[in-house]
């Protein structure tokens, strides 16, 4: 009897002191994990509204801000190594009209093709970028040493807006920025969440 109540005692003591030693390491790292939280969004890059704070796009740490190539932009950035240059633009569309993509697709595919003095052949395809219907338009060349810049367009139907984000790319482009150029695009977010576009 008594040596299972000194177990049961110092089993409890066991507990208490184990309880005591995570409160204390909780209390030391608490600092350290707010730390972590506040440093963040400084990590993630910086996220751009614009549109009247309608949409957003985040770009990663050491874009800077850009003069765009392309006219009527609202704003450009460029990327670290100054191989990519990615600017945005949205124009109203009309109350009861709608985008026609596959349109706009074609005629932008065309126009920036004459711009650019592109050679090859424009890439389509259509998606979706946070529910609105998305058109992709990439002219890549085949052959980077003959110095040919490349673009990658992507038309968003917001049906308030059209949105035009416009990446301008150098011949020399590598891995890592074609991948931080994707994540651009990928982070596209409307901002008045309560009225997002149905897929």
């Amino acid at each position: 009897m008594t040596d299972a109540r000194t177990h049961r005692r110092l089993r409890f003591r066991i507990q208490l002191d184990l309880t005591r030693s995570l409160v204390e390491s909780a209390s030391m790292i608490r600092p350290l994990i707010a730390t972590l939280l506040l440093a963040l969004p400084l990590l993630a890059g910086d996220r751009v509204k614009f549109s009247d704070d309608a949409y957003s796009l985040e770009f990663p740490q050491g874009w800077k801000k850009a003069k765009s190539p392309t006219p009527d932009a609202e704003f450009a950035r460029q990327s670290a190594d100054e191989t990519v240059i990615v600017s945005v633009n949205c124009s109203k569309i009309p109350a009861g009209a709608e985008a026609d993509l596959d349109a706009m697709g074609k005629a932008t595919a065309k126009n920036y093709a004459e711009v650019i003095q592109f050679k090859g052949e424009a890439k389509m395809s259509d998606g979706t970028l946070d529910g609105c219907k998305a058109k992709f338009i990439t002219m890549a060349p085949q052959n980077e040493e003959e110095g040919q810049l490349g673009m990658f367009v992507i038309l968003i139907d917001s049906r308030e807006h059209l949105v035009r984000v416009i990446a301008t790319m150098a011949p020399q482009l590598t891995n890592e920025t074609r991948e931080a150029c994707l994540g651009v695009v990928k982070s596209f977010r409307r901002e008045d969440t309560d009225e997002k576009k149905e897929e």
